[in-house]
C-alpha cells in the first residue's frame, strides 16, 4: 500500500469504542473506552508504520491525528525543503 494505513477510534452503538482499519471490513477489536482503543490503535499503527491514528468524538467529528513513522513522500518532500524527513511522531490538531 502506498501511503499511510489509517487506524481509525469511532464510537459503536453500544456505547463502546472500536478500532478500525481503513480497507478492512471487520474492526480489529472493540473496547468499553475511547482510552483503551486509543492505546490499541497506537500500538497497531506504531507497528504499522508509515501509518496514522484518526480518534473521533462521539458525534463523528475528528478529535485529534495522530502519524507513525515517515512515508516515502513526504520524507523527500520534506527533505528537499531543507526540513528533517523523519521528525518524530506527535499529535495533530
Amino acid at each position: 500500500m502506498l501511503g499511510r494505513h489509517v487506524y481509525r477510534v469511532s464510537p459503536v452503538g453500544s456505547g463502546g469504542w472500536s478500532v478500525h482499519k481503513e480497507g478492512e471490513e471487520q474492526p480489529r477489536t472493540n473496547r468499553p473506552s475511547r482510552e483503551e482503543a486509543t492505546r490499541v490503535a497506537f500500538d497497531l499503527a506504531s507497528a504499522d508504520a508509515p501509518s496514522k491514528v484518526v480518534i473521533e468524538e462521539r458525534g463523528g467529528a475528528i478529535a485529534t491525528e495522530r502519524l507513525f513513522g515517515a512515508d516515502t513522500a513526504t520524507a523527500l518532500e520534506r527533505q528537499a525543503e531543507g526540513q528533517d524527513p523523519n521528525p518524530s511522531s506527535s499529535p495533530r490538531r
